[in-house]
């Protein structure tokens, strides 16, 4: 996963739809668009069903050049695990949208009860039932009905723990290939959490976290890059992440300095989606005395890094072998 689309051209073309604006309203069978929608759904489980026909694509390069290899064909590998590794995700994806879309258009028909009232809709509607908050609800749409994909996906029900949480149990842990391994885990109430982790030699690792509701929809999916360099006696770890869409929501940037096997000092810097700062740590250790500074800023409402916070740690002793006798005690009479 990149951070810039790498076909924005294509991508513009796909979805550039002129026709759409200020064009008459389209009548649309209710009936159908149900049946749309459960072929949609049936479509997903296919995709989500056939993934597994991809194994091979990510194990056979590792079993083609194992050993010791000439750099070239080791290069081979790599790109080969690293392509299989790509469509894998592709497809994770392409169910999701498919299933989002069969979503939606269940949302639109079942909106509209058994009525033809979507003969007067326009395609604020669809924007509607995907979930567009600038989108008006449609005309004559009852308050109790008419739920969006997005309320769909946030019904009430128990709350879906944090990716991080203890309160999933591992079920199955598996190697799709040499580089890639796949987590799962089951949630308190049916859920599901899918960890790919992907690890091409010499290149960051990417882990995809994707949690699933009960009902088998996408909750969340996160995606985050870690590569790590190192540079003299500093070393740079860049953390990038991103959303379900593919667009980065974050960096985190930590460097940290050596003196021989003692960390000296640490900079952790947090950015958000446009690049700039949003909060930094700085830790300073003085290698003799082990005194610690920490000086935390974050962005104000004017934009500009402040500090916020500053920690000294006390410097290092030597400490006593035992507990020293009360001073009270010399000065006792009796003894």
């Amino acid at each position: 996963m990149v951070a810039d689309n790498p076909y924005a051209d294509q991508t513009a073309r796909n979805t550039g739809a002129p026709w759409l604006g200020g064009g008459p309203a389209v009548d649309v069978d209710l009936d159908g668009l149900r049946d749309y929608a459960t072929v949609m759904t049936n479509q997903q489980q296919d995709i989500a069903s056939r993934t597994a026909y991809l194994l091979p694509l990510g194990q056979m390069p590792g079993e083609a050049f194992d050993g010791e290899v000439l750099g070239e064909a080791d290069a081979v590998r790599a790109r080969l695990v690293a392509n299989a590794g790509e469509l894998t995700v592709y497809l994770q994806k392409l169910a999701e949208s498919v299933g989002n879309i069969g979503n939606a258009a269940r949302v639109v028909a079942n909106s509209y009860g058994t009525g033809d009232a979507l003969s007067a809709a326009s395609l604020n509607d669809v924007l509607f039932a995907y979930g567009d908050k600038t989108a008006p609800r449609p005309r004559g749409l009852a308050d109790n009905v008419g739920a969006t994909a997005q309320d769909l996906r946030t019904a009430v029900g128990p709350p879906v723990p944090a990716a991080t949480s203890t309160d999933w149990e591992p079920t199955s842990a598996a190697r799709i290939s040499a580089y890639q391994t796949l987590e799962t885990a089951a949630g308190p109430n049916g859920e599901r959490r899918e960890i790919l982790t992907f690890v091409p030699p010499g290149g960051p690792v990417t882990t995809t976290t994707t949690i699933y509701r009960a009902s088998g929809e996408t909750d969340s999916s996160v995606t985050t890059r870690t590569s790590t360099e190192q540079t003299d006696d500093v070393r740079i770890t860049v953390q990038e992440t991103f959303g379900a869409d593919g667009n980065k929501t974050g960096t985190t940037e930590t460097r940290e300095r050596y003196e021989g096997t003692d960390t000296v000092g640490r900079s952790t810097e947090i950015r958000d989606a446009s690049g700039q700062a949003v909060q930094r740590t700085i830790e300073i250790t003085d290698s003799v005395t082990r005194e610690q500074v920490t000086v935390t800023s974050e962005r104000d409402d004017k934009g500009d890094l402040v500090e916020t916070n500053r920690v000294i740690t006390g410097i290092r002793t030597d400490g006593q072998p035992a507990t020293p006798a009360p001073i009270a005690d010399r000065y006792r009479v009796n003894g």
